[in-house]
């Protein structure tokens, strides 16, 4: 056992071990990520392809869109561009900055490192692309439009700034099979009004047949919101976050310290879970906690958990 315990008690932290919900606003409840995949191969046309997460405080959303903007990268060669959004941000500007850093680090972006090879040719991480079925990109595209080079101030039209950095990194995404993942999380603190134009943003995208997905997270005041936009808010799909289930909550504890040949005995797990109420973020915390007290064992037992519960109760009472 070593003395590094295998939790994050942190938020917005991907754990060393992503419990994967399963999709209930999806299709034949799949998990999160493979509902979120399927539906990035299969194109703009998939009503699934762009996704709110939704959920209470600290119930895993920044690390579900961890989990997916890293598989994405992992499996299907795409670009993933992640924001993490600030109070009272616009953050049009940056997230275009950002599209274009990582589309000219993958070749999608004129004037930048060179694209890789015809579609289907393995990306610059050596793994296969899987092909997207999206719509024909229109001819009417210039494949010699200019790389944007000058950062607008927050007053001259961001919106349109984003939208062509998009435009490109998509059209040229397209011509090699790829796609690009644009993800926000926590757009609920940005500027009022721009989570509805990044609504549009992902519409307009859809309706160009880019492959351009968005994938935010908020919490439940504006997805419930959304809801009832019906409008543009026709082009989130919605996945809303439970707590975890007993099953997801063990799971979360015991696989970490099965990768370091450590185990939790039964009762050990029982008093773990029943504590945590269903927090991803309390499991964490337990098991960090616990870890250290059961003082280089290759088990942890019920009085290790009952040590670590007293510790974050007082840390939180004082």
């Amino acid at each position: 056992m070593t003395n590094c315990p295998p939790y994050r008690p942190f938020r917005g932290i991907e754990p060393p071990h992503f419990v994967d919900p399963p999709d209930d606003e999806g299709l034949g409840w799949a998990p999160l990520t493979k509902s979120a995949l399927d539906a990035y191969v299969n194109g703009p046309s998939d009503p699934r392809f762009h996704r709110l997460v939704a959920s209470e405080p600290a119930l895993g959303k920044t690390a579900c869109l961890r989990s997916i903007s890293r598989l994405v990268e992992e499996r299907l060669g795409w670009t993933a561009v992640f924001h993490r959004c600030c109070p009272g941000q616009i953050a049009f500007s940056q997230v275009a900055v950002a599209v274009e850093k990582a589309g000219g680090r993958m070749g999608l972006m004129s004037g930048l490192a060179k694209a890789p090879g015809p579609a289907g040719a393995t990306s610059a991480s050596t793994r296969r692309p899987v092909p997207l079925r999206h719509e024909a990109v229109p001819a009417t595209w210039a494949a010699d439009r200019p790389r944007l080079r000058t950062v607008p101030s927050e007053t001259s039209q961001p919106w349109s700034f984003l939208k062509l950095a998009l435009e490109e990194a998509g059209r040229r995404a397209a011509e090699q099979r790829r796609g690009v993942l644009v993800v926000l999380d926590d757009v609920d603190v940005l500027v009022e009004g721009v989570p509805a134009a990044l609504g549009h943003l992902a519409y307009s995208m859809s309706s160009a047949g880019l492959p351009v997905a968005f994938l935010m997270s908020a919490g439940l005041p504006l997805a419930e919101r959304f809801a009832r936009a019906g409008n543009f808010a026709g082009s989130l799909w919605q996945a809303r976050l439970q707590h975890f289930d007993h099953h997801c909550s063990r799971e979360a504890l015991v696989v970490p310290a099965a990768d370091r040949d450590v185990g939790f005995d039964e009762e050990a797990l029982e008093l773990a879970c029943a504590a945590a109420r269903g927090s991803p973020l309390e499991v964490q915390r337990l098991g960090f906690a616990a870890w250290p007290a059961a003082s280089g064992r290759n088990t942890v037992v019920a009085s290790d958990v009952k040590a670590a519960i007293g510790l974050l109760e007082a840390q939180f009472a004082s």
